[in-house]
């Protein structure tokens, strides 16, 4: 398992729910440095930890480890329809 994938699955899957790292980690009961390392891939994370963090998101280790295209496609749908917004607004504005 490479350490920085897991790490980046994590941040997503935190990011998606609106969560600080500050709240994973105190909820965990873990230091927001030892969180954050391993968002970062930079500490090897115990099955135990990895089950406790799946459990506290409520996905599927599978998600963490390989990551999700659900989340992913979900996020490009909002980019996609923001820069239509975007698209909009520019072509309003040279129309003035």
């Amino acid at each position: 398992m490479d350490l920085a994938t897991l790490g980046r699955n994590i941040a997503r899957v935190r990011r998606h729910q609106n969560l600080t790292q500050e709240n994973v980690a105190f909820d965990l009961d873990i230091s927001k440095t030892a969180y954050s390392k391993i968002e970062r891939g930079e500490t090897n994370i115990s099955f135990l930890r990895l089950v406790q963090i799946a459990d506290y998101f409520h996905v599927d280790i599978a998600e963490l480890v390989k990551g999700s295209t659900n989340v992913d496609l979900q996020e490009l749908a909002a980019n996609i329809a923001q820069m239509k917004t975007d698209i909009h607004s520019i072509k309003t504005a040279m129309e003035i």
